[in-house]
């Protein structure tokens, strides 16, 4: 497990920042300790960070630029669902979780509904029993009702974006090109269907898991 008590932490620090309503600070705090994960390929941490950032954006009146950290936010989850699922069922399906919910913030409505599609089709096969009410659960747009209400897709930037702010995001997009070329993370712009895509993945892995 990661230390995130560190006061050292730039995560840790950047959520007492918010706390305090220092939003400009907290969002350079998040991207910073980001673009770190990214450099070092600790993709869920960095996509905790930009939720973190795309949160603070938001409430900084940024909303446009909030949907697009929600969107590489979800992208880098859904990259660890891929690569995770010959490790570990669960952690992919935690991962299709949070992809799921990032898109739905970012107003992807496509990107949402697929990887929705994928968790009950991993879902399922890992627990043909699975119901509604199981502990891996997706959110759904009533959940998320205030968080969509801030970041709806006609939301436009309300206010003024610092030249730093604008810089941080910047070399946070930066940083996560480069962790694709050298990871192999290439999700395609047009997705397989879940069926074929799920064929692609680690079946005998997926397979050993389950005895």
């Amino acid at each position: 497990m990661e230390k995130l008590t560190d006061d050292a932490n730039p995560w840790l620090t950047a959520v007492r920042l918010e706390e305090r309503g220092e939003l400009a600070k907290a969002i350079l705090l998040y991207l910073e300790d980001a673009k770190t994960c990214l450099n070092d390929s600790t993709v869920v941490r960095a996509a905790l960070g930009a939720t973190c950032a795309a949160d603070c954006l938001i409430r900084f009146g940024l909303a446009g630029k909030g949907r697009r950290l929600y969107h590489v936010s979800g992208m880098l989850y859904w990259d660890n669902a891929d690569a995770r699922l010959g490790a570990s069922v669960r952690e992919s399906l935690w991962s299709l979780q949070e992809a799921h919910q990032s898109f739905l913030l970012a107003g992807e409505e496509e990107n949402a509904k697929h990887v929705r599609q994928l968790f009950t089709s991993l879902a399922r096969r890992a627990n043909p029993f699975i119901g509604e009410r199981d502990t891996f659960r997706l959110p759904t747009k009533a959940d998320l009702a205030s968080e969509l209400a801030n970041s709806k897709d006609d939301a436009q930037d309300d206010a003024a974006e610092p030249a730093e702010i604008a810089k941080a995001i910047e070399e946070f997009m930066l940083a996560r090109e480069r962790q694709r070329e050298r990871d192999g993370a290439t999700k395609r712009a047009v997705p397989l269907s879940p069926d074929l895509e799920m064929e692609t993945l680690d079946a005998q892995g997926f397979v050993g898991q389950l005895g």
